[in-house]
């Protein structure tokens, strides 16, 4: 994969976790407040303008669709243009937006924005980071991610009851003022830092990276009409779509007559839970396999969700306690899991190529799930059958991760066969 010039150029160095540092940085300003933290504005804001929840979370959806279109691009973005530039242009976008949404009192204004905001969050949200971080790992490339994404869920455990306790004691107006200043702070030292995309543009190589022999660097593009590629899609827009669940844990607590607060927390408790696990999924990926980490997530998370089924129906505030932080495992999945099985399958020479659409199929499954499951509950006034449905959904999805191995380890698709 490299060409030339490695002998002098250091494989291990601090500048390597310095970038973990900077894309801990951006997964938190992208991903944390504006993804998991939004959730707590879809009862307020929909209450004042008089909309139905559904309604209002569609300019979430719209935004993440907005993020997915654009992650599309940025493989070539990143590689063609300067990207601090690019970044600046990406943050200024999300901040401005989310700040202009204290303004509206339209729910087409929002939508409006929404859009915006996904077009800045896409330019260095997770597409993007991951890039970054499979250019400076190769090995500890697991732990690496898991890091990097975990401040994802970090930011959304502390700001989620930090917006919902400004939401009650200043409005959600002012709140989202202070959003949009959080967003743009957050951004500021991958902005001040001077850092580059490839290691090699700084006469580094990627962490733990060892030649092991000379290899050219094809030019010829992955098909990506392989059978295993397509249930990757498939398995990437079951899982994501489950995600949207952790949004409308606050309407799960109001649902059974729990106060606003303790539905905050039951969010910051779902964060502090994907926080854990994303650090876990990374460290038993290094350990063991990807796929093998993924299974254990995925089945710890359809744990959780029988604890919140019973939970709601018994209106049981341990079980949703306790299923709330587990659930968090749904993003180690989604965040860490998917972008390793990627690299897994497909190589990490393809990684820019075959991410990308996995990554926009990644922001589809989440965009769809938010208006979906708020539809659902507005029209069943009931969150149960979204519980079956994502358990459903992960059965589907193991069968899928075992025939995908089989094909991988039978290399049926490395040998053209469909």
């Amino acid at each position: 994969m490299f060409l030339s010039g490695g002998k002098n150029m250091v494989n291990k160095s601090y500048k390597h976790w310095l970038i973990v540092l900077l894309m801990c940085c951006l997964a938190a300003s992208s991903i944390g407040l504006c993804t998991n933290a939004i959730g707590v504005f879809y009862v307020p804001v929909s209450n004042s303008l008089h909309v139905l929840k559904g309604t209002f979370a569609l300019h979430a959806t719209l935004s993440t669709l907005t993020t997915a279109l654009t992650s599309l691009k940025m493989s070539k973005i990143i590689k063609k243009y300067n990207y601090k530039s690019v970044l600046l242009i990406g943050v200024l976008m999300t901040s401005i937006s989310t700040w202009l949404m204290s303004y509206s009192s339209s729910i087409y204004l929002f939508y409006i924005l929404g859009i915006v905001r996904g077009i800045g969050v896409g330019i260095y949200g997770m597409v993007p980071l991951t890039i970054v971080i499979t250019n400076w790992f190769d090995e500890k490339h697991g732990l690496a991610t898991s890091l990097a994404l975990s401040f994802s869920g970090l930011a959304g455990a502390i700001f989620s009851p930090l917006l919902s306790f400004w939401i009650d004691s200043y409005g959600w107006q002012t709140t989202y003022r202070f959003m949009a200043i959080i967003i743009f702070v957050l951004v500021l030292p991958a902005l001040s830092v001077s850092w580059k995309i490839m290691p090699q543009d700084e006469g580094m190589l990627p962490y733990g990276y060892q030649k092991k022999e000379t290899v050219t660097v094809s030019k010829n593009k992955i098909n990506l009409l392989t059978l295993s590629f397509v249930y990757m899609c498939l398995f990437t827009i079951l899982h994501t779509s489950i995600t949207g669940i952790s949004q409308h844990l606050s309407g799960i607590a109001l649902s059974i007559q729990l106060s606003t607060n303790i539905g905050a927390t039951f969010m910051s408790l779902t964060m502090i839970g994907n926080i854990c696990t994303k650090l876990l999924i990374g460290l038993l990926s290094d350990l063991f396999t990807p796929v093998k980490a993924v299974v254990i997530m995925i089945l710890t998370n359809c744990f959780s969700l029988i604890l919140l089924f019973v939970g709601v129906l018994q209106q049981q505030v341990l079980l949703l306690t306790i299923g709330s932080f587990i659930f968090g495992s749904i993003y180690s999945v989604g965040a860490v899991g998917i972008p390793m099985l990627t690299r897994y399958f497909f190589g990490s020479e393809n990684y820019g190529q075959t991410y990308a659409v996995i990554g926009f199929l990644t922001n589809v499954g989440s965009a769809s799930s938010l208006t979906l499951i708020g539809y659902l509950y507005d029209f069943t006034k009931s969150y149960q059958i979204v519980f079956i449905i994502a358990l459903l959904f992960h059965l589907i999805n193991l069968i899928l991760l075992l025939v995908i191995c089989s094909r991988h380890n039978n290399k049926d698709d490395r040998n053209g066969m469909l």
